[in-house]
């Protein structure tokens, strides 16, 4: 008869045996990412920020990760498109700001059933191409059973200089999470928490340039349970785009200080 062991770690599905808790770091060795920022409609987007948050700019982030060399899947890896806002979260014991994840596409199941159980971060799934590389330009696509939705380029023009690259020789990120269990069987929550998930990156090498994303609307029989998404995140202006950016490096996600805020 299988029965819960105290002190262990488990996963879904719980009943072939938990792990012991080792807190460590998490290390993706070597990371590729190409990151988009521009400035949208305050209006349109607070209707996406959580009451829990206060928005601090009106800004998105798009950042593309190639991610290879990761320790806890044994050396292997996947592709991710993280889509967030800058934020500020004010609660009675936590005040903190950070980037809070309006959605995040991979392209594998075992880091998405991870992140959204434990962490509560906003994962789902896309098909995503690996960073295509011509020339100056670098690209991508993502897309949905055949259906493509977010198209991302950039078109280099200059490396970073050492002055640009110091702040992102070692960068920390407060990634901040909704993690939303719905009760069975009917409306609301079963659980509601503010999660603080921080992540590190080191970037080794860096390059500027023009960027530009397009987002493709989809009907809901192309994609039933992620049209709405794709499409709301479409609607949103794009009312100045900064420069993109190309980053060679690695990234560190952090769970021995990942908490639930209050």
């Amino acid at each position: 008869m299988f029965k819960f062991e105290s002190g262990k770690c488990y996963r879904m599905p719980v009943h072939f045996g938990g792990s012991d808790y080792k807190p460590t770091e998490l290390c993706y060795h070597d990371v590729v990412s190409m990151i988009f920022t521009y400035t949208t409609d305050e209006d349109l987007l607070s209707k996406y920020i959580p009451e829990c948050f206060e928005l601090i700019e009106p800004k998105i982030f798009i950042h593309f990760a190639q991610c290879r060399q990761i320790d806890w899947m044994a050396g292997s890896g996947y592709n991710l498109v993280d889509v967030s806002v800058p934020v500020r979260f004010k609660g009675k014991r936590d005040q903190l700001e950070g980037s809070m994840s309006l959605v995040v596409w991979e392209d594998d199941t075992v880091p998405i059933c991870g992140g959204r159980e434990e962490t509560g971060v906003p994962k789902v799934f896309a098909d995503i191409e690996d960073l295509h590389a011509l020339g100056d330009k670098r690209f991508t696509t993502l897309s949905f059973e055949g259906n493509s939705f977010l198209r991302m380029e950039m078109s280099i023009t200059a490396p970073l200089n050492e002055t640009q690259m110091a702040p992102m020789r070692c960068q920390t990120r407060n990634a901040l999470n909704l993690r939303y269990i719905p009760k069975v069987g009917g409306p609301g929550a079963e659980l509601c928490q503010t999660i603080l998930y921080p992540q590190r990156s080191e970037a080794e090498q860096g390059w500027q340039g023009n960027g530009s994303i397009e987002w493709i609307t989809l009907r809901y029989e192309q994609h039933p349970s992620q049209a709405h998404i794709i499409n709301a995140l479409a609607e949103l202006p794009i009312l100045e785009m900064s420069p993109a950016m190309l980053t060679k490096g690695k990234t560190y996600l952090m769970p021995p200080m990942a908490r639930v805020l209050e």
